[in-house]
């Protein structure tokens, strides 16, 4: 009769070997290229290996995970100004978009005021500002005439 004393450190040192090692790197990359290549979503492959509303526990997750980052991203950086945070080529960039995105506001501006919604809200604008300055009103209409002041203030707007 033989006596054999089995150890954890005796199964790990048959089990977790240079050669296992390679085998399992190997089977895992092969696994890994296989869902990778496949078709079916993320939620159908979390479905099929048992995974049930995976993907909106995955969701949840996710979430939580990218706010709590935020958060601690946030507390840091806090004290810091947006000079300090974003790096200088980000800062070029846009200097360089300023005059492009003022020429867009500037004729989105236009557009608006130049059209029949504009000018109905610029109206109801200047009939809320002289409601509350009643006498006002009178005023420049003696310098105005007969004129709608709307069809004065919009062209200067534009």
């Amino acid at each position: 009769m033989v006596d054999h004393l089995i150890t954890t450190g005796s199964i790990q040192s048959k089990v977790i070997n240079d050669a296992s090692i390679q085998n399992m790197k190997i089977f895992v990359q092969a696994e890994v290229k296989k869902a990778l290549s496949t078709q079916k979503s993320t939620a159908q492959l979390l479905d099929q290996l048992g995974m049930k509303n995976s993907s909106f526990t995955l969701e949840q997750r996710l979430q939580t995970f990218i706010l709590g980052k935020y958060e601690i991203w946030s507390e840091e950086n806090m004290s810091k100004s947006l000079k300090d945070i974003v790096p200088p080529h980000l800062q070029q960039k846009a200097l360089d978009s300023i005059p492009d995105l003022s020429h867009f506001i500037v004729k989105k501006g236009k557009e608006y005021f130049d059209s029949a919604e504009g000018k109905r809200h610029l109206e109801d604008m200047l009939d809320d500002f002289f409601k509350e300055r009643g006498k006002l009103i009178n005023l420049i209409q003696l310098f105005i005439g007969n004129e709608k002041l709307i069809d004065k203030i919009q062209p200067e707007i534009i």
